[in-house]
């Protein structure tokens, strides 16, 4: 009988848990993803816990999933269409070349959810003149 009812227990756990997941928005998950590459990740599981209700330990699991980019955000609006030359390989290209580095890290992470390693690792194989290409 424990083994059951322990399993409802965890049951009930991840229904709510994954209803406190759909609470977040995406321009929640891009701010907390700009939290993150800021170092500002004690602020991240504030903004979590105030936006789903979710406790502390459940909140900083969610901050670690979005981190390591094992979390992607709902879309329930219709997708942005991006002008064209505004790609994300452009815009970080020319943040690259006025000397920005971070900027452009955290702008790989927060709309491609890699970790802020990865995102360093495509920042720097950027070339940013053009001839380069």
């Amino acid at each position: 009988m424990g083994l059951f009812s322990r399993r409802s227990s965890q049951d009930a756990d991840n229904v709510a848990l994954a209803a406190a997941r759909a609470r977040l928005s995406s321009d929640d998950v891009d701010q907390v993803r700009f939290l993150i590459t800021t170092k500002k990740t004690v602020h991240a599981v504030k903004l979590i816990r105030d936006r789903t209700g979710l406790d502390l330990k459940h909140a900083k699991g969610l901050v670690d999933d979005i981190r390591l980019g094992r979390y992607v955000a709902p879309v329930t609006e219709t997708p942005v269409v991006r002008v064209p030359g505004t790609n994300l390989a452009e815009r970080t290209r020319a943040l690259k070349a006025q000397g920005e580095l971070h900027q452009a890290t955290a702008l790989v992470v927060s709309e491609t959810g890699m970790t802020e390693t990865e995102a360093g690792l495509f920042v720097g194989a950027l070339k940013t003149d053009l001839q380069d290409l």
